[in-house]
């Protein structure tokens, strides 16, 4: 077994560590914070592996694997056993994960800080980043500035921008594209938009409906050979929005035939766009790829259809995307805004005094 040491000056790094180093079999056995020869506050987490670790099948397709029929019953003994096993380790994760939950929680200061964490836990933040957070928001004092990466906004007024969507189909996207085409046209700003979802049936009916509503420029993009055309016949444009086609890691056939779209409209923006009422583990998922199709931020829709919101935190922390808009609701150009420290304490504080009411 190899134990080792991890230091960080926060708690959620020096775990991050342990997983970058030791990957997700590593246990953790103690961890504690104490202070530098400067007073400064650092944690040390004590980890270890075991290097006859059994390689588990993810717990994200257990129920979707076909298992064949074993032809001897030794092969059923063997298939059966190895079954028990998996259920077994599984449940090890989980109680080491409320072991680990309630260690986090023991070592806060106070009983507001508790209950904070508490909340933050039950609207689905993990451990580690609810512990963060835990105090700030117990205070209510704008959270995640030491945990967070919050995106630029856009400022149309100071240089043209071209900023994609994109994300899983049915993410949300191209409402959310006719909210800011509203919200910058309302303003005087001047506004076209463009949509690579030409393929499916019915792909840009929604967004030519919007754009023609509002009197904005709307261009499909079937091909790359398409762009210049396009793009200089958009070039009076201040803000230049592009929809494009849903995608998943299981259609990379479509990726890569959307990423020459992309790359032909020379996007200085190009956002993920990931619904809050998806299931965890997919978004999970469906980030994996965005370092393939170079993402640069993440925006969340549909926050109004989900009970746990904090799953947004999770996401940004994993993807390491800077966090940009959200959405609520189908209404435009309404419920749509930019995400802050200080409005996802509004949002979080919000939904969870509506859960308890």
């Amino acid at each position: 077994m190899r134990i080792k040491v991890f230091t960080a000056s926060h708690l959620h790094e020096a775990l991050a560590k342990v997983r970058q180093d030791m990957g997700p079999e590593a246990l953790i056995l103690d961890r504690q914070q104490i202070k530098d020869a400067g007073g400064i506050g650092v944690w040390h987490v004590h980890a270890a592996l075991d290097n006859n670790s059994v390689e588990v099948e993810p717990k994200s397709l257990k129920g979707s694997r076909t298992k064949p029929a074993p032809h001897t019953k030794d092969e059923a003994t063997a298939a059966a056993s190895t079954h028990a096993t998996i259920e077994r380790l599984e449940r090890i994760v989980v109680g080491l994960s409320n072991k680990e939950s309630a260690s986090l929680r023991s070592a806060l200061k106070s009983n507001s800080e508790a209950e904070a964490f508490d909340h933050l836990m039950r609207l689905g933040i993990s451990a580690t980043y609810a512990f963060d957070m835990a105090g700030d928001f117990s205070n209510r004092k704008p959270m995640g500035n030491k945990t967070l990466q919050w995106s630029r906004r856009i400022n149309p007024d100071q240089g043209r921008h071209t900023v994609m969507f994109t994300g899983p189909s049915g993410s949300g996207k191209t409402t959310l594209i006719a909210k800011l085409a509203a919200h910058y046209s309302l303003k005087g700003i001047r506004v076209a938009v463009v949509s690579t979802d030409t393929e499916r049936m019915g792909g840009l009916d929604a967004l030519k409906a919007y754009t023609s509503t509002l009197g904005i420029p709307f261009f499909p993009l079937k091909k790359a050979s398409e762009a210049e055309n396009i793009l200089a016949e958009t070039q009076t444009a201040q803000l230049l929005l592009i929809d494009t086609e849903g995608w998943s890691p299981r259609r990379d056939a479509c990726l890569k035939r959307q990423m020459v779209l992309w790359n032909a409209m020379d996007c200085t923006r190009k956002i993920m766009v990931i619904p809050a009422n998806m299931d965890e583990e997919d978004a999970m998922q469906q980030l994996s790829h965005h370092k393939v199709s170079d993402m640069t931020d993440i925006a969340f829709s549909k926050l109004d259809e989900t009970q746990k919101p904090g799953k947004i935190v999770n996401w940004s922390i994993s993807a390491r995307l800077p966090m940009s808009y959200c959405s609520f609701g189908p209404e435009v150009p309404e419920q749509m805004g930019w995400l802050t420290a200080q409005t996802l304490t509004t949002l979080l504080g919000k939904h969870s005094r509506e859960s308890t009411t």
